[in-house]
């Protein structure tokens, strides 16, 4: 009954294109941190009757499917019936590992910054694109150091990079950080941003980069001041109604033949 079910501060699951992400601690994980049922970092570790310490989602819904069963409660580890099914916050636990996490979480972002730079390989790129917006919308703690005008451009200047794979996820993350944070949106407005994010709408661009785009563009509209800019630049509506209509009927014609 042991699931994968719990919340994780780790994202190395995360599936990309490109090869997958790279642990970056600066500490150790330390095994208190690791919930025994989900082998993931805790975020909130809660302790059962015999002092065992889980992700609290996890082992909810181990003694859930005990009783779904007509089974006893029991203890995933050890297997012994237990009386109570009182979950015990750790506390002290949980501080420690958010602290630690934090540390982490910065030491991530300080590579990722200086990886969104000229000369980076593309590898390191996607990662740093990764690691952005896994913290944008995971992290308790650095979340307002990833919303901050650097960092917005130099994710925009990505836009203009000669692999695709990169163009596509730069996107995917400047949704994230606009849909997070909408004082992130006027920044990206900046310059000649949507023209460029325009330009990937054309026939030219791949069915990816065409479909972030438009959630983009669609993001930055709900701002007033990028609805009228966008609104501006020829063509912008038209071209956007007409993808939001065929998406529509893909929609339709899916759930038709489903």
């Amino acid at each position: 009954m042991a699931g994968s079910s719990g919340g994780s501060t780790d994202f190395d699951s995360q599936s990309d294109d490109s090869s997958p992400v790279e642990k970056l601690h600066v500490e150790p994980i330390f095994s208190p941190f690791v919930c025994p049922l989900t082998k993931q970092v805790m975020r909130d570790p809660v302790t059962i009757e015999n002092g065992n310490t889980f992700e609290r989602e996890a082992i909810e819904k181990w003694f859930r499917e005990c009783k779904e069963t007509g089974k006893k409660p029991m203890c995933p580890l050890t297997l012994e019936d237990l009386k109570s099914t009182y979950l015990n916050p750790s506390i002290a636990l949980r501080n420690t590992i958010e602290e630690w996490t934090a540390r982490n979480e910065a030491a991530q972002l300080d590579i990722a910054r200086r990886s969104l730079s000229s000369g980076s390989s593309e590898r390191d790129i996607l990662q740093a694109l990764r690691h952005v917006e896994y913290i944008s919308k995971c992290s308790r703690s650095n979340k307002q150091a990833v919303h901050n005008p650097e960092i917005v451009q130099a994710i925009v200047e990505m836009l203009r990079n000669g692999s695709r794979k990169v163009r596509h996820k730069a996107l995917e993350t400047l949704r994230v950080i606009a849909e997070e944070d909408p004082d992130m949106k006027e920044v990206m407005g900046e310059g000649g941003t949507v023209r460029t994010i325009m330009k990937f709408l054309s026939s030219k661009s791949s069915p990816k980069e065409k479909e972030e785009a438009t959630s983009l563009l669609y993001e930055l509209s709900k701002s007033h001041n990028l609805s009228g800019k966008i609104g501006s630049i020829n063509g912008a509506i038209l071209i956007l109604i007409g993808m939001a209509s065929s998406k529509s009927e893909k929609h339709i014609d899916y759930g038709e033949s489903s």
